[in-house]
């Protein structure tokens, strides 16, 4: 097999002919237009309440595996989502900056507590590290109040681009903690779900870092698109080992999505979509290929991305390396303790 070697730390690298294959898939793919019509895009509420959804949900989203709403089948995201549309459907306090600065993280937690309680016991919670995603919210507010005089659409405003300058969307929110991930998954995401929303312009997509989180890296590894070089690494990932960092992986699988979505024609923030997804419902635990069903029901992957059929099987199969080899198959993300991802 002929493969293009780009070395990360010769740990990785990419096979630029397995994103060849996979961008050569997407072309054919398009998401449905439902999943941008959705409630919590076009919720018809004051726009700042709105961008303020918007930047605090993407704020704490992250490591959201324990994260269920069991009687609604509502997991990690998706929970989220419904969880910042109530709240905003309420115009909940924890959506205004001024009076969340004021606040402890005390009472941000026990008010996050009862928003993701199925019966409006925080006991019943399954967000975890409450007091983290406080501490996170509440440096948020503390900036955007600061700065901002507590409007979003005030530093919506005062950015120009994703990048380049003082005034880049990258470069203002670096400044907030809870984005402050050098590799910039929740700004690249926040940027997306605005964009979405109707509210916000890419008018740079050269800069923008395609979003990359922990599903994303794993379908990425099976697929062969990131390959692994380094013994030591290899046997972390499939052994599902506490690592200290996903660097390479992460700067790999990043570059792995620019090529792709140059090669497929679509946006490199759609790449999420697709992305995302799949590695959510059909490529987790028990990949699709092999149990011959989605582990999500109803299949995320199928209910985002218009299929021709009702996805019996992965459309990734033909050139994907997990489909055929184990190796590549038993393959996890990098497992790190962060707020970033």
């Amino acid at each position: 097999m002929k493969v293009n070697h780009t070395n990360y730390n010769n740990k990785v690298y990419l096979n630029t002919d397995q994103c060849n294959a996979c961008g050569q898939v997407l072309k054919n793919l398009t998401i449905r237009d439902e999943f941008y019509q959705r409630n919590f895009l076009r919720i018809e509420v004051d726009p700042e309440l709105k961008l303020s959804m918007l930047f605090n949900v993407v704020a704490i989203c992250h490591q959201t595996r324990s994260l269920v709403h069991a009687g609604l089948k509502l997991y990690g995201w998706d929970y989220l989502e419904m969880g910042f549309l109530q709240l905003a459907k309420n115009n909940s306090w924890l959506l205004h900056p001024q009076q969340m600065d004021g606040a402890t993280v005390d009472d941000i937690s026990t008010e996050l507590s009862l928003a993701f309680s199925p019966d409006n016991n925080g006991i019943n919670s399954t967000l975890d590290q409450l007091d983290e995603r406080a501490g996170l919210l509440k440096g948020l507010a503390h900036f955007v109040t600061r700065h901002y005089n507590g409007s979003f659409s005030s530093l919506i405003s005062a950015t120009g681009n994703m990048s380049g300058g003082d005034n880049g969307i990258y470069n203002i929110l670096s400044q907030v903690e809870a984005f402050a991930d050098p590799r910039k998954k929740k700004t690249s995401f926040l940027a997306k779900l605005m964009y979405d929303a109707g509210i916000f312009t890419i008018n740079d997509p050269e800069h923008y870092v395609p979003i990359m989180d922990y599903h994303m890296q794993r379908v990425l590894l099976r697929m062969g698109c990131v390959e692994v070089s380094d013994p030591e690494l290899y046997e972390l990932l499939i052994r599902r080992q506490l690592q200290d960092s996903d660097e390479p992986v992460r700067t790999a699988c990043i570059d792995a999505l620019a090529l792709i979505a140059h090669i497929s024609g679509h946006a490199v923030w759609i790449m999420n979509d697709f992305f995302w997804p799949l590695g959510r419902s059909c490529c987790h635990l028990n990949p699709i290929c092999i149990s011959g069903k989605c582990e999500k029901e109803p299949c995320t992957f199928n209910q985002m991305v218009t299929l021709q059929d009702n996805h019996p099987n992965c459309i990734f199969r033909k050139f994907c390396f997990g489909s055929r080899e184990e190796q590549y198959r038993n393959l996890y993300e990098p497992i790190i303790q962060t707020h970033y991802y």
